[in-house]
């Protein structure tokens, strides 16, 4: 009966559950939905004021008990037409208010839902004004979501840096905007800053130019452009420092390999599970001998950090700019991608001749094949065995070599022919440098 349970999924929870979260693609478009609500809200916002006018006041007949009333009624009471007070409760209120409760975003939600709800009950109080322009918070974090949720949907792993751009990017832009909107709205008490006065101070200020020409007057907007600087203090430079931390960590594992390059110039990849100077120096001889092949970019992908003589060596301006170095697994689809082989002209799978258990570095050499020819199954394979009897593990290959069948080969032509072997050590150390 558990299994059952689970296994079914018969009840509405779990249908619900399977639509709405489990279901990556429509778990997306939730995300879209919210995302377009939020950004519409902010949209209404601006239509609120552009079409405002500020020559005309309106007040509703209990602010005359207010101090003041001339000064103060400007930022609590603002003009609101009916259709448009109506495009902002159906914007506002569409949204399952109840998913974020547990959230950091719940406080946003109330002071966004709750007056718009009073609104409704008693309609006068439709001129009220609602800080809506705060929604762009939520926009920054439904796109958050959304992102995450479109990776997933599509089954592939983007950078972690585009991530963490896009969160750097939107947090200041909301910081703007929020800044921009909360002037606006405060100096209406003050010298009635528009729109695009507030957003010049706004840039002005957080450039840190500071030119004084447009300054705020009364002290809701100064005690409101020292907080936004404040939270800018705090929380831009926690988000640079782990965009700085990502940008390290993909310098020292060697980043990527563009789309745009792997698609524009041709380029194989060499696979090994060690790099030594002797293996490197050997390949790159060999494969750059031919003529054809001086166009060609090496993309090696190894799960081990540079040595010392591996780094010197692709510093070398001959070799730097043909051959790149990424840190990773062959058994990593992230980190096969990253080598673009789905776009390679041909992928080079070689042992080490230095391995003490020979049987092991062959295992290793079929599982890395493996994993290649599943990723990217018309790329050509070039595959090094150590041992005759695991060529029928990688038989699929373009081409295998065993070296241990090689050196039998040439024992057999000594039998046929004599010093053959000799012969051809020879020619191969002789050739080098020709």
């Amino acid at each position: 009966s558990w299994i059952e349970f689970y296994v079914n999924e018969n009840t509405l929870k779990e249908r619900l559950k399977l639509f709405f979260i489990k279901n990556q693609r429509s778990s997306l478009r939730i995300r879209v939905f919210h995302f377009s609500l939020k950004v519409l809200s902010c949209l209404l916002y601006i239509c609120r004021v552009l079409t405002e006018d500020p020559a005309t006041k309106k007040a509703c007949s209990f602010l005359n008990y207010f101090h003041d009333y001339a000064t103060r009624s400007p930022i609590i009471w603002v003009e609101r037409s009916l259709p448009l007070w109506a495009l902002q409760v159906i914007s506002r209120n569409i949204g399952n208010i109840w998913e974020q409760i547990l959230r950091i975003s719940f406080i946003l939600e109330m002071i966004n839902t709750i007056p718009f709800l009073i609104t409704m009950l008693w309609w006068p109080l439709r001129n009220l004004f609602i800080p809506v322009f705060l929604n762009c918070w939520l926009a920054k974090h439904a796109l958050e979501n959304m992102i995450n949720d479109l990776h997933r949907a599509i089954q592939r792993t983007q950078s972690a840096m585009f991530n963490q751009v896009v969160i750097l990017i939107s947090t200041l832009l909301c910081l703007i905007f929020t800044c921009m909107c909360g002037i606006q709205h405060l100096e209406r008490a003050g010298n009635k800053r528009n729109l695009f006065d507030s957003l010049y101070f706004c840039i002005v200020t957080f450039s840190t130019v500071g030119f004084g020409d447009v300054t705020p007057e009364i002290w809701p907007s100064k005690l409101l452009v020292v907080i936004m600087i404040s939270v800018a203090l705090v929380v831009l430079p926690i988000q640079l420092e782990q965009l700085a931390y990502l940008w390290m960590e993909r310098q020292k594992s060697g980043g990527n390999y563009s789309r745009h390059r792997a698609e524009t110039e041709k380029h194989v990849v060499l696979c090994v599970s060690s790099l030594k100077i002797d293996l490197l120096m050997d390949f790159l001889n060999e494969f750059y001998a031919h003529p054809r092949l001086q166009d060609y970019y090496v993309i090696i992908l190894c799960p081990t950090e540079m040595d010392v003589q591996v780094r010197r060596v692709l510093q070398i301006p001959m070799w730097s700019q043909r051959v790149i170095y990424l840190q990773g697994s062959a058994l990593k689809d992230q980190d096969l991608l990253r080598a673009k082989m789905d776009n390679a002209e041909g992928c080079f799978i070689l042992t080490s001749r230095c391995e003490v258990d020979r049987t092991a570095a062959d295992h290793q050499t079929i599982l890395r094949a493996w994993a290649v020819k599943d990723f990217a199954p018309n790329c050509p394979l070039y595959v090094q065995i150590l041992k005759p009897e695991n060529k029928f593990h990688v038989k699929f290959a373009d081409h295998v070599v065993c070296e241990e069948e090689f050196k039998y080969a040439l024992l057999a032509l000594n039998c046929i022919c004599p010093a053959t072997s000799t012969l051809i050590t020879l020619l191969v150390h002789t050739s080098q440098g020709l």
